[in-house]
């Protein structure tokens, strides 16, 4: 075998060159460039901050490092409804956890890390530990753009986006038919609209009627949860409620 400074250097790197190394057993093996990058791809090896690495399994088992997604129907990007991820991404032994609320309310990428163009975005809402599988989290997820679908045992990056910097809001505009029932606040009978809004948390609530609408009327409001309000009224009216 030549001295290693006797071989001429290749200036051309292509995927189908060969690197001489020893594996975890002290063989002497061929490593070709095209599988050491697929590993840095499907590991996360090279350490990407924000980024975790899953593989994707439509049936069992689900191992460590395994991610799994529930769909409306069918398997494409634009159907998944939500994704169960191990805390433990694949390749690492160390658990990440504590940084799974990145996930929460924001938007994320998942990609297929060896074609790009297969992908979703979405929005999120909360992250929250399966009460059975407790080294796995569910995630709910929203789609906003999508292409492609998912291919059992391929591995996907899962990325936070962080929502672009801009805060979430919605608008309901309404009108005296659109009430949706009677119920009594603090002694009082109140007409009220349930809004959902879908905003993944508790916005201030503003209102303004119609022909007044640039007052801001003061009307209570009960948060159903952290995506429907409820908001009282003394009689039912025309205009519009903002969330922010």
């Amino acid at each position: 075998m030549p001295k290693i400074q006797s071989i001429q250097a290749d200036q051309e790197v292509n995927k189908g060159d060969k690197l001489l190394g020893s594996d975890v057993s002290g063989a002497t093996r061929n490593y070709v460039i095209s599988d050491v990058t697929k590993f840095f791809k499907d590991t996360n090896a090279a350490g990407v901050a924000g980024q975790f690495t899953y593989q994707f399994k439509s049936t069992s088992p689900f191992n460590a490092g395994s991610m799994r997604v529930t769909f409306s129907s069918g398997s494409t990007f634009q159907n998944a409804t939500s994704i169960k991820i191990s805390k433990f991404p694949h390749g690492s032994e160390n658990s990440f956890e504590n940084l799974l609320d990145i996930f929460v309310n924001t938007q994320i990428l998942i990609v297929d890390v060896e074609d790009q163009d297969n992908f979703g975005v979405y929005d999120t809402t909360t992250v929250a530990q399966d009460s059975t599988e407790t080294d796995f989290y569910n995630i709910a997820i929203t789609s906003t753009k999508n292409n492609g679908s998912f291919v059992n045992e391929k591995f996907y990056a899962i990325i936070s986006m962080g929502g672009g910097g801009a805060d979430k809001n919605d608008s309901l505009s309404f009108t005296a038919s659109d009430f949706d029932g009677t119920e009594t606040v603090s002694g009082s009978s109140m007409q009220y609209l349930d809004f959902t809004h879908n905003l993944g948390k508790k916005p201030a609530i503003t209102v303004t009627e119609q022909g007044s609408p640039n007052e801001v009327c003061l009307v209570p409001v009960k948060y159903i949860n952290n995506n429907t309000v409820r908001v009282y009224f003394t009689g039912t009216t025309s205009g519009t409620i903002f969330a922010n």
